[in-house]
C-alpha cells in the first residue's frame, strides 16, 4: 500500500493488485456480461449537471479506491492509479452497459443524472454495493452542500463540522485491502465455494431489442412489510427470496418445477460476519433453491424451504470454508503462473457452467442512512444489477425511510414475472405504488428514465451478424476445398481462413475495441505476418515472406513502438508491453535463419539488433521505472 500511497498522484505510477473477487469479474466481463450495477439517488428537485461535476470532482479524491484504471498484466489484471478527472453523463436508455475500459477517462464507474436522479454505475470488478453506496451518498451530500445559497448555509462548506467529514472520508474511504486474503485461515479446508453444480432452470423466450432493459420498481411499506414477515418469523430477504422462487414456479412452470430447481443466487455481505472496512468486494454467495419434481402446495411450503436452506448456509462457519475454497484456488503455483489470456479462457468457461447453477439473482444491500441535514432533499434510493442474455433476471433491494423499493431488471420480452411478484404484494397490503422504465406500454411509466431509442451504435449491433458470416464463410470454403482437393491437390482453403479471420480480428481488435494504439499496431501487424507467410507458400515459396516482408512489419512495429513511447513520455509505460512483445517476435526470423527457411538474413539481423537497441535505451533511460513496470505486469 505504501507505493500506491506515495505515488498516487503521478498519472499511472501507483498500482495495486485486484481482490480476489475482482480478479474472477475482470476475466469474465466484455460486451455480452458487463458486470456493472447501479445505485441511484432520487432527489426532490431536478439535477443541475454543472453543479453535479463539481460535486463529482470534490467526491473523488476522497475515495482514492476508485481512482484506477484497469491494465493488463502478464499473469493477472491490475489496477493503475487515474489522476484524470472524469465527467458526468445524462443517463441513456441503456443502464448498466458494459464500462469500456479505455474509454471514459479510463475509469471504472460512470455518474449519470436524469431529471431528478443521479446514478452512480460501477463496474463489479472494483467494488460491491456497500463501497458502491459510500460513494454515492458522499456525492450527493457534496452535490447538496453545493446547492446551498443562503450566507450561513453557503460557509455550512467550509465549516468544521464539514472539515471533519472530508478527513473522516479521506481516512476511511480508500481502504482497499482484500477481506479475503485478510480473513484466510491456511488451516482450514474450503470445500464451499458457493456454486452449485446442478443445473438450475433457465429462462426462454424472446429477449427485448439489442442493449435495451425493462426496469420495473415496486415499492413497499416498510411497517408492513417488516410486521408480515414476524409474522411468518422470517427476514425480509427469506421473505422476497421465497417469492422469486414461488412466482418463477407460478408463471413458468404451471405451478410445478420439472427436470430443474428454480434456484436464487444471493449475495452475502461478509462485513456482517468478519471486521473489514475495506472498500473493495467483500462478499460471498449462495444458491438457495426449490427443488425438482415437486408442486409446492402453497407459498408457505417454499418459503420454509428458502429459510431452512438460508438458516444452514447463511453461519460463519460455511462462509469461511468459502474464503478458504476461493483463496486456496488464488495460491495455487500453476494458477498462479498461468497467462492471463489462458486465465480468461479457462475462467470464462468455468463462470459460463456456474451461472447455469441458478435461475435469477436477489442482492439486497439494506437500509441507505443519510445525515439529518440531507434526508428531506432526498426521496428515495434505488440499487439496479446488470442484466445480459446470459444472465437475463435479477433483482435489487433497498431500504429508505418507510419504504423498501425492489427493483426487477430484465431482458425478456416479457412482464408476466414482475406483475405476478407485485400483485402478490399488492394482496399483501404491503405494495404502495410501481414505477417502470418504458420497455413496456404501460401506466406505471411515469416518465423518469429516457424514452427507450434504438441502440444507435449499429457496428456492434451488426457485429455478431458479420461474425457468423465470416464463419460460414470458412465453412463453405473449407467444404469446396475437401470437395475438389482432387482435382486441384492443395488446401487453398487454409489461406481463405486465414484472410477472414484476419478480418475477424480487425472487426474485433481494432474497431469495436478502444485499445491502445501501440495494441492494434502489434495485433494487426502480427497477423499480416501469418498472411504473408501463407501467401509465400501457398505460391511455390520463394522465400521473400521470411527473407524481406515479415522483418519489414517487424521492424516498422519496433520503430513505431519506440516513437509512441518517446512521443508520449508522461505515460510511456502503457507502450512498454508492446515493446517487449515485439522485441521477442524479432527472434523468430533468426530461429528461422537457424533452421534454413531465412536464406539472407540482413533484414532479420538489423531488424532484431534495432529492437533490442531501442529496449535498452528504455531501459537505461527509465531504470527505476522499467524495473516498476515490470513489478506490476509480471506480479503473481
Amino acid at each position: 500500500m505504501k507505493r500506491w500511497k506515495d505515488r498516487k498522484r503521478v498519472q499511472g505510477a501507483g498500482w495495486r493488485r485486484l481482490d480476489n473477487t475482482g480478479k474472477l469479474f475482470a476475466m469474465v466481463t466484455g460486451e455480452d456480461l458487463s458486470n456493472v450495477f447501479r445505485v441511484s439517488a432520487v432527489l426532490a428537485e431536478e439535477v443541475d449537471g454543472a453543479r453535479l461535476q463539481e460535486a463529482l470532482k470534490q467526491t473523488l479524491p476522497e475515495f482514492q479506491v476508485f481512482q484506477v484504471k484497469l491494465r493488463r498484466g502478464f499473469f493477472w489484471n491490475y489496477f493503475e492509479s487515474n489522476t484524470r478527472e472524469p465527467e458526468v453523463e445524462p443517463e441513456t436508455p441503456y443502464p448498466c452497459r458494459f464500462i469500456e475500459p479505455h474509454s471514459s477517462q479510463m475509469y471504472l464507474f460512470r455518474v449519470s443524472f436524469f431529471k431528478k436522479r443521479i446514478n452512480f454505475e460501477v463496474f463489479h470488478g472494483l467494488t460491491d454495493g456497500m463501497g458502491a453506496m459510500n460513494f454515492l451518498k458522499r456525492l450527493v451530500e457534496h452535490y447538496l452542500i453545493l446547492g446551498e445559497t443562503a450566507g450561513p448555509e453557503k460557509e455550512k462548506a467550509g465549516s468544521q463540522e464539514e472539515k471533519d467529514r472530508q478527513e473522516t472520508f479521506q481516512r476511511e474511504a480508500g481502504y482497499s485491502d482484500d477481506g479475503y486474503l485478510f480473513h484466510y485461515d491456511q488451516g482450514r479446508k474450503g470445500t464451499n465455494t458457493g456454486y452449485e453444480k446442478q443445473r438450475a432452470f433457465q429462462l426462454k423466450g424472446k429477449n427485448l431489442p439489442f442493449g435495451a432493459t425493462a426496469v420495473f420498481h415496486g415499492y413497499l411499506d416498510l411497517k408492513k412489510f417488516k410486521a408480515l414477515c414476524r409474522e411468518k418469523k422470517v427476514s425480509m430477504t427469506k421473505y422476497l427470496a421465497a417469492l422469486l422462487l414461488w412466482s418463477l414456479i407460478q408463471v413458468y412452470l404451471d405451478g410445478e418445477t420439472k427436470k430443474e430447481p428454480v434456484a436464487v443466487n444471493l449475495p452475502i455481505n461478509l462485513r456482517a460476519f468478519f471486521k473489514s472496512d475495506t472498500m473493495a468486494n467483500f462478499f460471498a454467495v449462495t444458491n438457495i433453491s426449490f427443488p425438482a419434481h415437486r408442486r409446492p402446495a402453497s407459498f408457505d411450503e417454499v418459503l420454509s424451504e428458502v429459510s431452512r436452506q438460508m438458516d444452514e448456509k447463511i453461519v460463519r462457519e460455511r462462509l469461511e470454508e468459502t474464503i478458504a475454497s476461493n483463496v486456496s484456488q488464488e495460491k495455487k503455483w500453476y494458477v498462479r503462473i498461468t497467462p492471463l489470456a489462458l486465465k480468461h479462457l479457462i475462467t470464462g468457461i468455468l463462470f459460463a457452467k456456474n451461472t447455469k447453477g441458478y435461475t435469477l439473482t436477489l442482492s439486497n444491500l439494506g437500509p441507505v442512512a443519510v445525515e439529518e441535514p440531507f434526508q428531506e432533499k432526498i426521496e428515495d434510493f434505488h440499487v439496479m444489477i446488470g442484466v445480459s442474455p446470459r444472465q437475463p433476471l435479477k433483482c435489487g433491494v433497498m431500504a429508505f425511510g418507510d419504504t423498501v423499493d425492489l427493483t426487477i431488471a430484465s431482458v425478456k420480452a416479457d412482464r408476466r414475472f414482475a406483475d405476478y411478484v407485485y400483485g402478490w404484494l399488492e394482496q399483501e397490503g404491503i405494495l404502495t405504488g410501481r414505477e417502470e422504465n418504458g420497455a413496456f406500454a404501460s401506466e406505471f411509466d411515469r416518465g423518469s428514465y429516457p424514452e427507450m431509442t434504438e441502440e444507435k451504435n449499429r457496428i456492434r449491433k451488426a457485429a455478431p451478424w458479420f461474425y457468423g458470416a465470416l464463419l460460414a464463410a470458412a465453412v463453405i470454403t473449407g467444404i469446396v476445398n475437401a470437395a475438389t482437393y482432387r482435382w486441384l491437390g492443395k488446401w487453398w482453403s487454409v489461406l481463405s481462413i486465414a484472410g477472414i479471420a484476419y478480418a475477424a480480428m480487425t472487426v474485433r481488435f481494432s474497431i469495436l475495441r478502444h485499445s491502445s494504439l501501440a495494441g492494434r499496431l502489434v495485433r494487426q501487424s502480427l497477423g499480416a505476418c501469418v498472411l504473408l507467410a501463407l501467401i509465400d507458400w501457398f505460391c511455390g515459396y520463394g522465400g521473400w515472406a521470411f527473407n524481406y516482408a515479415i522483418p519489414c512489419v517487424l521492424l516498422f512495429n519496433v520503430v513505431a513502438v519506440g516513437g509512441l513511447i518517446a512521443l508520449n513520455r508522461l505515460n510511456w509505460q502503457v507502450h512498454f508491453m508492446y515493446q517487449i512483445v515485439i522485441t521477442l517476435f524479432t527472434m523468430i526470423p533468426l530461429a528461422l535463419w537457424w533452421a534454413g527457411l531465412v536464406t539472407k538474413p540482413f533484414l532479420s539481423l538489423f531488424t532484431a539488433g534495432t529492437a533490442f537497441l531501442l529496449l535498452a535505451v528504455t531501459g537505461a533511460v527509465g531504470s527505476r521505472s522499467v524495473k516498476r513496470e515490470l513489478g506490476r505486469r509480471f506480479h503473481i
